[in-house]
């Protein structure tokens, strides 16, 4: 899959090199056509016809080709666009995903919200592939995810950022409701019964704001250290990332 720029180069790439094929095709028919022509004003003429012919032709052929398969090609791309952003466990954005949505935050969120950054690691979770297989470890993250999905809102940016962590952004939101809806997430999930062999679990959140101006990797790197932080408090907790200092929710 490409992005606009890359597509819009790809397009320049193809109009060049088609345009430069049709010229030089023209003048080798007219050559082999015309070799008896000896008078260069007659001969150039006809270069210009066969030229403009050649690309009255190969625009008939793509506007034709477009037509036909336009819906294939939207659904090709589609499909492309799925498999590139989409964890295939769990149905969530992931990395990929997340990678190109934070190259574009700044211009897609609105001017002067707060935006929060959760980062959320389950717990022990390799003891659970180890003990119980891959098969119930697999089991545990689609749970979790579906659990996540219900948690959060349309508008939040919800990714599976790789094994056992996943990132939540929420746009457009106050400390003391992100510090909530972090709190609300890990009491949540410890309260589950899975639909698993595995039938409990509990996870560490890592939470940091951003301003309106504030660069969200960062803001994600914090978080990141917060869930650090989490870890390292015994786990199941919730740590708030604030200048170097971190708050238990």
């Amino acid at each position: 899959m490409i992005n606009r720029l890359e597509k819009k180069q790809l397009i320049f790439k193809i109009i060049i090199i088609l345009f430069i094929s049709l010229v030089v095709l023209s003048i080798v028919r007219v050559s082999l056509v015309h070799s008896d022509i000896s008078d260069s004003s007659l001969i150039y003429a006809l270069i210009a016809k066969e030229l403009l012919f050649s690309f009255l032709s190969a625009a008939f052929i793509m506007i034709t080709l477009y037509a036909l398969i336009k819906k294939e090609f939207y659904s090709v791309n589609t499909k492309a666009v799925k498999y590139a952003f989409t964890d295939a466990l769990t149905g969530l954005y992931n990395r990929h995903y997340l990678n190109d949505f934070l190259d574009k935050f700044t211009a897609l969120r609105k001017k002067d919200t707060n935006f929060a950054v959760i980062f959320i690691d389950i717990d022990h979770f390799k003891k659970v592939n180890d003990s119980l297989g891959h098969s119930t470890g697999d089991c545990v993250l689609k749970n979790l995810s579906s659990a996540f999905k219900f948690l959060t809102r349309p508008e939040d940016i919800l990714c599976r950022y790789g094994g056992e962590e996943f990132v939540i952004i929420f746009n457009d939101i106050s400390k003391k409701a992100a510090l909530s809806k972090a709190e609300q997430i890990r009491q949540k999930v410890e309260d589950m019964a899975f639909e698993c062999e595995q039938k409990h679990i509990t996870i560490s959140l890592g939470l940091s704001m951003g301003e309106s101006e504030d660069n969200i990797t960062q803001t994600l790197e914090e978080a990141d250290l917060a869930l650090y932080m989490a870890k390292g408090a015994g786990r199941n907790c919730v740590k708030f990332f604030e200048d170097d200092r971190e708050v238990k929710v």
